[in-house]
């Protein structure tokens, strides 16, 4: 019998792994590369790679989004993780990449003391690469999972690194967030996440909003954020009433934690995002600069 639990037999399948592999040998195959080198937690993506020119060196983590790996590790997602920017962009869409979302994250949920240790360990190396070469030390530790990492005292045992993530928790669940971990909610498909979003906005908080055009296209979809940022503002109808708050370009940088507050972050569709339907897109139409939320 596998003394490995049940929900994680379908990570093990697509590890190409055993469900009856010992405890043993599968903390090897995910804390360790196929060469046999100690994995590494943190690394780095094109978007992050923009805030090297603003003087900010940032480490990301991505762990696997939605039941990737068989366990929820976004907790208030619904329909998302098909258009997911943590699976459908860039190097992220590899197979590569998603065995090795997958093995940190049974590593993370099955070997927890062994990941953090090994977390805090890289964390402190990029806090002292930054340093010397003179640069803002900056990780985002949830590039495509949505895991309260303050609940587990990683900002706080680093408070010389600027930590910064997207979340869909509500501001009431991350009250408890460190000074130096900025979160910036993200909009979804729930039905009440307009009223969550606008609860982080009215509190100072910054929303991020994926955006696209009536078409899959990418054009479209850059023309949508783009009128909405050139007007300034992203107008919502949500409670019988509107809201105004003001819009930014979430696209120049991935550096979240120096948009000004209260503002929507808007972000274009990207690959597989432009298909979505499940309602994480928002589609506007053309010269609309409003959202209109049940």
């Amino acid at each position: 019998m596998s003394t490995i639990p049940a929900i994680y037999f379908g990570a093990l399948d697509r590890l190409d792994l055993p469900r009856d592999i010992t405890r043993a040998d599968l903390f090897k195959a995910v804390a360790f590369t196929e060469s046999g080198r100690p994995r590494n937690i943190l690394g780095t993506s094109v978007k992050v790679e923009k805030g090297e020119a603003q003087g900010v060196l940032t480490a990301v983590a991505y762990l696997s989004p939605g039941r990737e790996a068989g366990v929820n590790m976004c907790p208030m997602a619904a329909g998302c993780e098909p258009g997911c920017l943590g699976t459908t962009t860039g190097r992220l869409r590899m197979d590569q990449a998603t065995r090795a979302r997958i093995s940190k994250t049974l590593w993370f949920m099955l070997y927890r003391d062994h990941f953090m240790r090994r977390l805090h360990w890289e964390i402190t190396g990029h806090a002292m690469t930054a340093e010397a070469l003179g640069m803002i030390p900056a990780v985002r530790l949830n590039g495509s999972s949505d895991i309260k990492w303050e609940a587990h005292g990683v900002p706080q045992a680093h408070p010389e690194v600027q930590f910064y993530d997207y979340t869909k928790l509500t501001a009431k669940s991350r009250a408890t967030a460190p000074a130096n971990y900025s979160l910036t909610f993200s909009l979804s498909e729930r039905a009440d996440s307009m009223g969550h979003a606008l609860e982080w906005l009215d509190a100072g908080g910054n929303v991020a909003v994926v955006v696209a055009g009536e078409s899959t296209k990418k054009a479209d979809a850059m023309a949508a954020r783009d009128r909405i940022v050139e007007a300034g503002t992203l107008t919502t109808w949500h409670g019988e009433q509107f809201h105004n708050h003001p819009a930014i370009n979430g696209d120049v940088t991935d550096i979240r934690f120096d948009d000004p507050p209260g503002a929507w972050v808007v972000l274009y569709a990207k690959g597989g995002a432009l298909h979505d339907t499940s309602g994480f897109v928002v589609r506007i139409g053309e010269q609309s600069t409003m959202y209109a939320a049940a």
